[in-house]
């Protein structure tokens, strides 16, 4: 021990009171070793290989996403579709959207083709990086066991559950960062070093390119940290301003890009989060509503679970009124204090920002870190074998349940006469288009993203072109791109899945003095539909 007699007898005294409680030492703010599990029993070999094993079943669950998103349709969702349509060039920008996940999806698409398992494998890998980063980040304050339930449990965060699975694609490559900056940002505080700075610059920016409402949650992460003592020494130690100089550097090209087209970038968002057409009064009211519903939802899920699994006497913590610990540690303090900043910033933006509508979807990736938060702030909740026992199996029934909801929800909606997408003929699309003399390479233009999507997943070697016939310049987008099909001596064909276009969008592609185009139409049943169910349109 070194240092003053005063702060040497604090030592010495907190490493008897923890030998003679049983209770295992927790390093300090500045310790360089992550906290261990307890002493190892005759059987510590079984239980080491126990708890390597979620590890193991994360990965098979992993691969049985993938397989089972290829298994279960040809058909893409919406923003899927937008992947498939993005990925046909590289740009610094995609709408209102950063183009980090189109960059990741374009690259994973050269060696798997623009199809159903690229856009898989891209989900299910993000989707398991994140609850490893989530393992680490845990691992920095907490013992092994303790760390793998923390990770684990966001499987009952609604989030990570059936709307990641269905559609999303920014918002999971966004939920892996913040696991990602958790985990870089907790190290760093514990053990500092440029280096480390570095890479928290880099997962910063790679954040900010996921999505950005990255900014809010490194706000709070940022305001949350300094307010501590223990973490504010370490991030403002030797060699911080990497972190914040190699982030802008990273952003630059993308901010330049937004800069030149503010509009594209910031429509969209702000018409979600502020509707037009919406009163001041009704505006406030829903938004405070959905801020309810946020708040109350984001974590009572996982939190009736673990009540369950773990019970009452855990929750009340020894650990918080034990003699060695009269008040939690700095990483317990540092999540909590995040969480409640996370809370008033939303209130914030909906009392004075104007914002009226809040989807959890939205939210989900701010308060990932819910459950590792409880775990560091009640220490005891992680140090129950028979409550990690039944918390590991109501682990493992979500995430099977949200398996096999996912693969029965389109056979489910096809019985009920439901046309879901998922349930959409691919494969008489693709032969009605090559029957009527389609050669699989001329250029495309789409109605919407949806149908693009996927004709671009059926004819890979295709350029695709959405005129989305709900913008207003759907007419001038045909006519500028058969116009440029014309000058290269190229034909084209015109592709309406769905949604039927009105009779301007087919007549844009035919010259001014020319014919009136005529559109040849198909209604193909769905899959397993029955006689009278609805069918698809395809002209």
């Amino acid at each position: 021990c070194t240092g003053s007699y005063i702060s040497c007898s604090k030592q010495l005294t907190q490493d008897a009171r923890s030998r003679s409680l049983n209770v295992p030492h927790r390093p300090s703010a500045m310790s360089s070793a992550p906290p261990a599990d307890p002493a190892p029993t005759s059987t510590g070999a079984t239980a080491r290989g126990r708890w390597a094993d979620p590890l193991t079943w994360l990965l098979i669950w992993a691969i049985l996403g993938t397989v089972g998103r290829v298994l279960l349709s040809g058909a893409v969702t919406w923003d899927q579709a937008e992947q498939l349509i993005w990925i046909q060039t590289i740009q610094w920008g995609y709408g209102a959207q950063p183009p980090l996940y189109t960059w990741i999806q374009w690259l994973v698409s050269a060696a798997l083709g623009p199809s159903v398992l690229s856009l898989a494998v891209v989900k299910h890998a993000l989707m398991a990086l994140t609850f490893v980063f989530l393992y680490l980040a845990a691992r920095e304050i907490m013992p092994r066991r303790a760390a793998w339930l923390a990770s684990l449990g966001t499987f009952w965060l609604p989030g990570m559950g059936w709307q990641v699975l269905r559609d999303q694609t920014h918002t999971v490559l966004l939920t892996c960062m913040v696991a990602a900056t958790w985990w870089l940002l907790l190290r760093q505080i514990r053990s500092p070093s440029r280096c480390g700075f570095a890479l928290l610059g880099a997962v910063m920016a790679a954040g900010v390119l996921s999505k950005y409402s990255y900014v809010l949650f490194a706000g709070a992460a940022a305001l949350a940290a300094l307010s501590l003592p223990e973490a504010r020494r370490a991030l403002l130690g030797r060699g911080w301003w990497w972190a914040p100089a190699l982030a802008l550097l990273l952003i630059a090209p993308h901010a330049a890009w937004i800069w030149s087209h503010w509009d594209d970038a910031t429509r969209s968002t702000l018409t979600k989060l502020r509707p037009p057409h919406e009163g001041a009064l009704r505006a406030l009211l829903g938004g405070l509503e959905d801020w309810l519903k946020v708040v109350i939802g984001a974590a009572l899920p996982w939190a009736l679970m673990a009540w369950w699994a773990l019970g009452a006497p855990a929750w009340r913590g020894v650990s918080v009124a034990a003699p060695a610990r009269p008040t939690p540690d700095w990483p317990g303090r540092l999540l909590v204090r995040y969480l409640l900043i996370v809370v008033a910033a939303l209130l914030a933006m909906v009392l004075f920002a104007g914002v009226s509508r809040l989807e959890g979807r939205w939210v989900h990736p701010l308060v990932l870190i819910a459950p590792m938060a409880a775990f560091a702030w009640w220490p005891a909740l992680g140090e129950q074998p028979r409550g990690q026992r039944r918390y590991l199996i109501a682990v493992g029934v979500m995430a099977g349940l949200l398996w096999l909801v996912n693969w029965s929800d389109s056979w489910l909606d096809a019985a009920r006469g439901h046309a879901d997408r998922f349930n959409w003929p691919v494969g008489q699309i693709e032969a009605q288009l090559r029957a009527a003399g389609y050669d699989g390479k001329a250029p495309i233009i789409a109605n919407r993203h949806i149908g693009g999507g996927l004709l671009r997943s059926r004819f890979p070697e295709a350029h695709v072109t959405v005129c989305d016939i709900e913008r207003w310049d759907a007419e001038l987008c045909v006519q500028d791109t058969t116009h440029h099909a014309r000058q290269q001596g190229r034909r084209w064909w015109l592709v309406a899945v769905e949604d039927a276009p009105s009779a301007g969008w087919w007549d844009a592609a035919e010259p001014a003095d020319g014919p009136a185009a005529t559109p040849h139409s198909v209604a193909l049943p769905f899959r397993f539909s029955h006689d009278g169910k609805p069918t698809l349109s395809l002209q």
